[in-house]
C-alpha cells in the first residue's frame, strides 16, 4: 500500500483529472514517454497510474497499455477517459504486482515511487515483470525548495490547518536524493541505470482557477470544503501569493523539478 493520505475519494479523482493532469501530469507524461523507444505492439505498464494519462498518451504510439493503481476512484476515471483506446486498468499493488514474469516491454511510473512504503520490493517487482531488454522510466520530485508548487501548498496549509496537514504534500518531495534513487535500481539488479535532474517549466494560463482546482484536489480538500466562502477565498489568495514571482497576475509559470531514472533489464 502507498501513503493513504494521498488516496482520493468521491469526485476528488475527477477534480484531479480536470485541474492537475493538464498542467502537471500531461507535460511529465510526454517527457517520460519520449524516453522509451516504443515499437507498435509493445506492452507498457503505467505503474501508480492515477487517472491514466501516461497510458492514454502512450497508445498514440501503438502501445498496448496497462495501468495499475491501488485507488479504485482513480481507476474508474482512467477507464472512463480511455474508452476506445488500447488501454486497460486494474487494481495493482506495487509491492505485489498481479502480472506474470516478463509481461511488459516498458514500465513508466510518474510521481509514485516516493510513496511506496517498501521501495526495494517495488523496484524488484518491476524488474520481475519487465521483459529482458525492457526499459523502466521513473520520475520522483526533488526537494521542496526546488518546487514552488509544493512550497505554496505547504506554506498556506500550515497556516490554516497546522503543520500536520502539510505532511502529505511534503511526502511528494520525500525521496529527493538522486544517489539513493540510483542505488535503489542498481541494487535491484537493473542495468544501464542513469538518473537525471529534469526541470519542466509548467504553465497554468488561469492561475487563479488552477489554485482553486488545486485546493479541491489535495488531501485537505474536505477540510477546505468545510470552510465558509470568506475563509476559502483567503486561503486561495494566500496560496496564490506564495507562488511569488511565478504568478504574473494572470498566469502561473513555475518550475517542477524531479529526478528521472532510466534503467533496463539485461538481455
Amino acid at each position: 500500500m502507498v501513503n493513504t493520505e494521498w488516496q482520493l475519494s468521491g469526485n476528488m479523482a475527477e477534480r484531479y483529472e480536470e485541474h492537475l493532469v493538464p498542467v502537471i501530469f500531461t507535460p511529465w507524461a510526454n517527457d517520460l514517454i519520449a524516453r522509451v523507444d516504443f515499437a507498435p505492439g509493445d506492452r507498457l505498464l503505467d505503474l501508480a497510474c492515477g487517472t491514466g494519462i501516461v497510458a492514454r498518451l502512450a497508445t498514440r504510439s501503438g502501445v498496448m497499455a496497462t495501468g495499475g493503481d491501488i485507488n479504485p476512484g482513480m481507476l474508474a476515471v482512467a477507464k472512463e477517459r480511455s474508452a476506445g483506446l488500447n488501454a486497460t486498468f486494474q487494481l495493482a499493488d506495487a509491492l505485489d504486482l498481479p502480472f506474470e514474469d516478463e509481461s511488459f516491454d516498458a514500465i513508466i511510473c510518474q510521481q509514485g515511487l516516493q510513496f511506496f512504503p517498501d521501495k526495494p520490493a517495488a523496484v524488484s517487482e518491476c524488474l520481475r515483470v519487465l521483459k529482458p531488454g525492457g526499459r523502466a522510466v521513473f520520475c520522483t520530485a526533488r526537494g521542496l525548495e526546488e518546487n514552488p508548487l509544493m512550497q505554496a501548498q505547504v506554506a498556506a496549509f500550515s497556516r490554516y490547518f497546522g503543520e500536520e496537514a502539510t505532511q502529505a504534500i511534503r511526502a511528494v518531495c520525500g525521496f529527493p536524493d538522486a544517489e539513493k534513487v540510483q542505488a535503489l535500481f542498481d541494487n535491484a539488479g537493473f542495468g544501464q541505470v542513469a538518473v537525471e535532474t529534469v526541470v519542466l517549466d509548467l504553465e497554468a494560463e488561469d492561475g487563479s482557477d488552477f489554485v482553486n482546482g488545486l485546493m479541491m484536489a489535495t488531501p485537505v480538500a474536505e477540510r477546505i470544503a468545510a470552510m465558509n466562502q470568506a475563509e476559502r477565498t483567503a486561503l486561495h489568495d494566500d496560496m496564490l501569493k506564495e507562488f511569488g514571482a511565478c504568478y504574473d497576475g494572470t498566469a502561473l509559470h513555475f518550475p517542477h523539478s524531479a529526478n528521472v531514472v532510466s534503467a533496463s533489464r539485461a538481455l
